[in-house]
């Protein structure tokens, strides 16, 4: 089995690591330092389901999948403001215009009250942190 290739632009190291400080020392004196995200963790299990909800077969037994990707929206929970780890993401699927996708119907009268697909499974750094990696900036 051939493996894709991945193409999609990369970022060496180096300027990952400039970026990751720009953006610590941008919030730095307007956020606790506690408070600054580092990075969310996001569980690929996770991902695969939400792109397995919007597959399909067509009537050719092609799959087609009706997202471009997902975007990540940092939140806060609500009483969380004073925690270290309080940053998540929201993660919402975007379909092919590349408009959120934020409430799912099914078309059929359902007593599920939440038909939300903003889903917060992401996991905040620190807890789930890399401390001995270059972009984990002290």
């Amino acid at each position: 089995m051939m493996k894709s290739k991945i193409n999609v632009p990369t970022v060496p190291l180096q300027e990952a690591v400039d970026r990751v400080t720009r953006f610590r020392n941008q919030l730095i004196n307007k956020v606790p330092e506690a408070n600054i995200p580092r990075a969310v963790f996001i569980p690929i299990a996770d991902l695969m389901a939400i792109i397995e909800k919007f597959q399909s077969l067509d009537d050719h037994g092609n799959i087609r999948n009706s997202l471009t990707g997902v975007r990540a929206y940092f939140a806060v929970k609500e009483g969380d403001e004073d925690l270290p780890d309080d940053v998540t993401a929201l993660i919402v699927p975007v379909d092919l215009a590349g408009a959120d996708i934020v409430a799912h119907t099914d078309g059929v009268g359902s007593d599920e009250e939440d038909d939300s697909d903003i889903y917060d499974f992401t996991q905040p750094c620190p807890v789930q942190c890399d401390n001995t990696s270059p972009l984990y900036i002290e």
